[in-house]
């Protein structure tokens, strides 16, 4: 099947992330894969593996905006040129809410059949109750996300399809990973024990609750590092936060990085710190691969849902930077323990979230969106 991904840009982020993981594996499985996006640092990922990539401007929060307007006219032209030379995509794959209304837009021209993932919690603004732009089928990524567009969107249940992430352990090694080395000395590193997350960087998720925790943890160990990978809007206010917490030798800020093995490697505990609403967790599961031993915030819904499935690592309530340190500091001082969280860690990600898994329930989702138009047609 020739499929084209559609989502905002290929930042480092959650999102392009799983498009980019989505479409490796896709073609690895036979499929014929385009992603259409705004460029970005992973898009290297993309040609690497030869996955072509159509450029267009949707790097926006505006559905109806001159950019989307653009990546239409864009899109519709390059669609009819690929069907005139016999390589008609077959559907289109929407990942974000300006993507959603492209693909909707697409298939009153093109006939093309779509479908779209739904990766978090949203307003019911009304535009989007207006123009929802749910496509053939509409993929939640956990149960409270599925519940959410039932509740709030009014989505008939029969549309709606679970479709949890995925992860590939294999390219998460046991072992030290690749860079470790090299990465360490470029973020100044020192030999004692490093406690860090991978997050994006804005004001609901529980980066502060870290910090806080952080202080009481540095208080009992002054050798500790804190690690933070990831970037966002809200950087600038946390680095001002850090230094009023007196944190500043202590942590390294490491942006973000578009491949985080050799950070996660790094970790000897990995703090997973979800949005008050947050959709499911990637670097949860990324995290669970590394094998590190993990200390999770018990908030964001989708989030919360996985961590009640998985039962993974320590887990603690929100807002409470006590407890969060007391988890932290009894695995650095554990680290047999730790080790033992960290491998069953891996062991949950294997059983409970294989990618190919999740692959294979996407192809299903596809079939059924080709499937239902070949009888609408007939």
């Amino acid at each position: 099947m020739r499929i084209l991904q559609l989502t905002s840009h290929l930042n480092v982020g959650g999102v392009a992330g799983h498009v980019v993981t989505l479409s490796e594996g896709l073609r690895r499985r036979g499929h014929d894969v385009v992603v259409a996006a705004e460029s970005g640092a992973l898009m290297r990922r993309l040609l690497a593996d030869g996955i072509p990539h159509w450029a267009v401007p949707l790097k926006t929060s505006a559905e109806f905006s001159l950019p989307v307007l653009w990546a239409w006219h864009t899109l519709r032209r390059k669609l009819r040129v690929e069907r005139d030379v016999g390589r008609p995509v077959e559907m289109i794959h929407a990942h974000t809410r300006v993507a959603q209304v492209l693909a909707a837009a697409l298939r009153l021209d093109s006939g093309i059949p779509y479908l779209t993932t739904w990766h978090g919690f949203f307003t019911p603004r009304l535009s989007r109750r207006w123009w929802p732009c749910m496509g053939a089928r509409t993929i939640a990524i956990s149960e409270p996300v599925a519940d959410h567009l039932r509740n709030d969107f009014h989505l008939p249940s029969e549309r709606i399809r679970v479709v949890p992430h995925g992860v590939d352990v294999a390219r998460f090694p046991a072992e030290e990973a690749d860079g470790v080395a090299e990465l360490r000395r470029r973020l100044q590193l020192g030999p004692g024990p490093v406690v860090g997350t991978v997050s994006r960087l804005v004001r609901d998720k529980g980066v502060e609750q870290l910090l806080m925790g952080f202080q009481r943890v540095l208080a009992q160990r002054p050798s500790t590092q804190l690690l933070i990978v990831g970037d966002g809007p809200d950087l600038a206010r946390l680095r001002q936060r850090i230094e009023h917490l007196g944190l500043g030798s202590a942590v390294r800020l490491a942006g973000a990085l578009p491949d985080t093995r050799a950070a996660l490697a790094m970790m000897d505990v990995f703090v997973f710190v979800p949005a008050t609403k947050e959709g499911f967790g990637l670097s949860l599961l990324e995290a669970m691969a590394g094998s590190r031993p993990i200390v999770a915030i018990q908030q964001g819904g989708g989030s919360s849902w996985v961590l009640e499935e998985s039962q993974v690592g320590i887990q603690v309530p929100p807002e409470d930077p006590a407890a969060l340190a007391d988890a932290i500091a009894r695995l650095l001082a554990d680290a047999a323990s730790a080790g033992q969280l960290g491998r069953q860690a891996r062991e949950i990600a294997a059983a409970r979230y294989p990618l190919e898994r999740e692959l294979e329930q996407i192809e299903r989702v596809y079939a059924e969106v080709v499937a239902e138009g070949a009888a609408r047609i007939r």
